[in-house]
């Protein structure tokens, strides 16, 4: 049996035994704040802030059309002050569509998010903030798009043939619909004049909805239908990075990821440098390497222009795929851009009247 045929049965299994610890995931995590922590809602400084990332990834191994493709958008803002002065209130809305596999499995899902961010000194230095996100989930297969071995059988030329195909697994629906909730903390502080951090701990798919597909039994003939009991499993992410500003040209960001979903855990480890390129036009260049422990390493350019970010990753494959992959894993393009709405000030005209 070929790779391709391998992977492809594979990929076929974890549809139908509705493998939970399948979730979104980007190399470029810091680029996409709200599906790495809903505390990050509003964690920054203007007025209105507007980004995406697309990942796609094994298309090298699977082909095109069954490859992984995942795009998000997001938008969110700090929108009132707290209850103290140096508090405030951010809120944010994100969508999110990831597409694998011949079958199409789809998941979905667009989110609100609100976040308190709590001043804890009186230098508004150091900040604990609390966010949550609510919204509507679904994840769907196109049963028509598979094909299986039997429909290969008897057929010395090794072509399908449609007449020979069993409907074994007598899908008679193939989405499923469930409300999502999900929650973090973070810690930022500004130690000094070159020293920042931020650590965060979130948690995803709090109510754990039920995702499973496969709504009716049998093979063959008429099933009867039954509710899945299959339910999403709860996804922990913590993360840290911490900036470091070497002299007025250079800057360092050291950072992790670490998450785990239904046993599947996952540990990135990366830096990334940012050097002043052009100081008048507010001009930094990115550049960095990122390792996946055990999957890939990735390396990362990108451009800080005024308030307008970029990123470019590229996963080098180097686990035990990357025969089959040519060491070609995925790549990801990620943008954010901060909009800055400030009133100007207004100064009263003052006439003075000398005295004699």
């Amino acid at each position: 049996m070929s790779m391709k045929k391998l992977l492809l049965l594979l990929t076929l299994g974890f549809f139908l035994n509705n493998i939970s610890a399948q979730d979104i995931h980007f190399s470029q995590y810091n680029m996409s704040p709200m599906t790495l922590n809903p505390a990050n809602i509003g964690a920054f400084e203007g007025t209105l802030r507007i980004g995406g990332i697309y990942r796609g990834q094994w298309a090298s191994v699977i082909g095109n059309s069954g490859s992984f493709k995942t795009p998000s958008l997001y938008v969110d803002a700090p929108i009132i002050r707290g209850f103290r002065k140096k508090d405030w209130v951010g809120a944010g809305l994100m969508f999110f569509t990831d597409k694998v596999g011949k079958g199409k499995l789809t998941h979905t899902a667009a989110k609100l998010g609100a976040s308190y961010h709590l001043a804890l000194n009186k230098k508004a230095t150091t900040f604990l903030t609390f966010g949550a996100q609510y919204g509507q989930a679904s994840r769907k297969l196109d049963p028509t798009l598979l094909t299986f071995e039997q429909g290969y059988l008897g057929n010395p030329t090794g072509n399908y043939n449609a007449a020979d195909q069993v409907d074994f697994l007598n899908i008679t629906e193939a989405n499923a619909q469930w409300t999502d909730i999900d929650g973090g903390i973070t810690l930022r502080s500004q130690l000094n004049k070159t020293m920042s951090f931020s650590i965060g701990y979130a948690m995803y798919h709090i109510a754990q909805g039920k995702y499973g597909l496969v709504t009716s039994t049998g093979s063959g003939g008429t099933a009867s239908p039954q509710t899945s009991s299959d339910k999403i499993g709860r996804r922990s992410v913590a993360t840290g990075t911490f900036n470091i500003k070497l002299n007025d040209k250079f800057m360092v960001s050291p950072s992790f990821l670490y998450q785990t979903m239904s046993g599947a855990d996952e540990i990135i480890v990366q830096g990334l440098c940012s050097y002043l390129f052009n100081e008048e036009k507010d001009i930094n260049l990115l550049f960095g390497l990122g390792y996946r422990l055990g999957d890939a390493i990735h390396p990362m350019v990108g451009a800080q222009i005024k308030s307008l970010r970029l990123g470019l990753a590229y996963d080098v494959n180097i686990s035990n795929l990357k025969t089959a992959s040519d060491y070609r894993g995925g790549f990801e393009l990620a943008a954010w851009y901060i909009l800055k709405i400030y009133k100007p000030a207004v100064v009263k005209t003052k006439v003075l009247c000398p005295r004699f």
